[in-house]
């Protein structure tokens, strides 16, 4: 049983590098019911799956924002059904945008919504934590010229060529062509014209059949001249291990979609933890139960103080509040405030319970109340939002998120 190996979709089939980094290949049967080709029983959980770019719509999006953090899935979404007709409820996006001096601008690239529905219905696709982009993959590893003049970058294999063009600190396009690329070099200069590209004064860079290096009289350095070009499955998996926090891996696997896997190392901390915070919320949820219980105690009791006055006194009125005096005797607020801060830690706890997060901060004052904290994404957030803000009665607002790795941090007001 091959052991996190490493996996490449092309059209032809699939490219699987098991241990020892063998690369067995295996054809794409036309008879398939489904665009997403099966994978054999003898592998367990694939590190990483390259998409082919062709099953992906590319676009590039220049946006007037002042920065990447006001960016979102629904704006990239509706830009893409404005200018380019795309439904968006048919389309799971993932992107690589940067700050620019006219906004905001990179490539957004998408899969249907009927394929991510099938990877996430076939468990060995769906527990694979990188899912990328073999496009992307190959030519960001030739990208070592940030200039702003512009550059080409291209990576020819067997089968085809993927090709973009990479100016001002972003990717301005990204394409691939299938077929002998010596017979189609006038096609990719014209579609990396229309990205911009100019060949008679940018340079390019990249690995080049002879033939197609030609057309590219502005060379860089960092460029590779060869006819003994690799199958596009063995290009793929000659690519280093990616790994989730390198710069050069674009997941398709994000936000809400992201891996849920931990490591060992992790999961042994991350369990006694929260089970503490939950046992602390839970004895949190049975004081809070017991200070209501003796609430409605004290008011009984009130009750019976107030009829024996009436017995022994039926003439006089009762002006001693007997259940006000005792707490003030013991230094505790008002019965409304007291209920009303046992009602919020109730409410709070009960929340939490639900849906957990990490506690940072917790402060309660003449100004309200305030919680800090960190949680998966953005989601979770509006879902205990909302939770809480449904078991107070009240309005809670989200005064601060900030959003770093694979968490957000926090910080709620009510």
């Amino acid at each position: 049983m091959a052991d996190a190996v490493n996996i490449s979709w092309c059209p032809q089939g699939l490219g699987i590098q098991g241990d020892g980094n063998n690369i067995t290949f295996i054809p794409i049967s036309n008879e398939e019911a489904t665009p997403l080709p099966s994978i054999p029983d003898w592998v367990d959980t694939p590190h990483c799956i390259y998409l082919p770019l062709e099953e992906t719509l590319t676009r590039h999006i220049q946006l007037p924002l002042k920065s990447t953090k006001h960016l979102d899935a629904d704006m990239l979404l509706q830009e893409l059904s404005d200018n380019a007709g795309i439904e968006p409820d048919d389309w799971w996006l993932t992107w690589r945008m940067k700050n620019t001096d006219d906004g905001i601008a990179g490539l957004v690239f998408g899969i249907k919504k009927d394929l991510q529905t099938q990877i996430q219905d076939t468990a060995v696709w769906q527990n694979t934590p990188l899912l990328l982009i073999d496009g992307w993959q190959r030519l960001q590893i030739w990208l070592n010229d940030e200039s702003d003049a512009g550059i080409a970058v291209v990576d020819c294999d067997a089968e085809g060529m993927f090709f973009g063009f990479y100016q001002a600190g972003t990717w301005q396009g990204m394409r691939r062509l299938n077929g002998n690329m010596d017979d189609n070099a006038t096609q990719v200069l014209w579609s990396l014209q229309a990205m911009g590209f100019v060949a008679e004064t940018m340079p390019a860079t990249g690995r080049f059949s002879t033939e197609i290096a030609t057309h590219f009289p502005q060379q860089s350095e960092n460029v590779q001249i060869t006819d003994d070009l690799p199958k596009r499955h063995l290009a793929n998996l000659f690519l280093t291990t990616p790994a989730n926090n390198d710069k050069k891996t674009l997941n398709i696997r994000h936000g809400k979609w992201a891996n849920k896997q931990t490591s060992a190392a992790t999961k042994a901390w991350y369990r006694p933890t929260l089970l503490a915070a939950l046992i602390g919320f839970l004895w949190l949820g049975s004081m809070v139960t017991s200070n209501l219980q003796l609430e409605a105690q004290l008011e009984i009791m009130q009750d019976d103080i107030t009829a024996a006055f009436h017995r022994g006194l039926p003439e006089q009125p009762v002006i001693i509040d007997a259940l006000a005096q005792l707490r003030q005797a013991a230094g505790v607020n008002t019965s409304e405030n007291s209920r009303a801060v046992s009602q919020q830690l109730y409410a709070l706890s009960q929340t939490f319970i639900k849906t957990p997060w990490e506690m940072q901060d917790f402060s309660m004052g003449k100004r309200g109340i305030s919680l800090a904290g960190k949680i998966k994404d953005l989601d979770t957030l509006n879902q205990v939002r909302n939770n809480l803000s449904a078991k107070l009665g009240r309005d809670v607002q989200i005064a601060d998120t900030d959003l770093k790795g694979n968490q957000v941090t926090f910080r709620m007001r009510w």
